[in-house]
């Protein structure tokens, strides 16, 4: 955790009425987003993780359910502008910190989009929150249903790369993809991959036991 302050981002809100102006700075645990096609530059968020006090994490979860936007940068991201936009989920929890008589609030928001694995399935588009070629494999797997065996892992990478179909998103303390496709695609990619015996089934027959992945293996601090 020694010098864990240096992944961090930012992430700034401001909000102005009549009367009042609202500005609220909070630290950047994680963040995932997707850079808009047009300008101005701006970004459609789909993971924002910031830890705060109450009032501060309060407000931006307000800030969240009413669809408001957020300034956010960081290592590897120049000052955006970003919204989660519609349905976003809100979760919230405590972090105790040594030395400290109150705990401090966290609170993670999820674009509609990511929170629902049946969206991504449909829609030719899966966003992954790491790039490693064994996450991306078991989770396009496990999220379009394809039949297949772990070690296809880096065959499998191969194909995308070569169909073009990974695009790098943005992310503060992790390495998200977008991945382009669809179910009968990858199956026509396995097909030929099995007829010309780049990739082998199984010898013995029986179910197929894959790796545990957790979110420390994909969210897994940088620095």
């Amino acid at each position: 955790m020694k010098n864990a302050h240096l992944r961090f981002g930012w992430l700034t809100y401001v909000k102005s009425t009549e009367k009042t102006t609202t500005s609220i700075k909070l630290r950047l645990d994680r963040f995932i987003g997707e850079v808009l096609p047009d300008p101005p530059r701006q970004a459609k968020a789909h993971l924002i993780s910031v830890i705060g006090g109450d009032t501060q994490i309060a407000a931006i979860s307000a800030a969240i359910s009413l669809g408001d936007k957020f300034m956010v940068e960081g290592p590897g991201v120049q000052p955006i502008r970003v919204c989660l936009e519609r349905n976003a989920q809100c979760f919230k929890g405590s972090v105790q910190l040594a030395g400290r008589k109150k705990p401090l609030r966290h609170l993670i928001g999820l674009s509609e989009e990511l929170a629902n694995t049946n969206v991504s399935g449909s829609s030719g588009r899966t966003l992954l929150g790491g790039s490693d070629s064994q996450f991306v494999w078991a989770a396009l797997a496990h999220i379009q249903g394809i039949p297949g065996v772990p070690a296809w892992a880096d065959w499998f990478a191969g194909e995308l790369d070569s169909h073009k179909a990974v695009v790098r998103a943005l992310g503060i303390g992790c390495n998200p993809v977008l991945v382009k496709g669809e179910k009968e695609q990858f199956l026509d990619w396995l097909s030929w991959g099995v007829e010309s015996e780049a990739i082998k089934l199984p010898a013995a027959t029986g179910s197929i036991r894959w790796p545990s992945l957790s979110l420390l293996d994909i969210f897994v601090p940088m620095v």
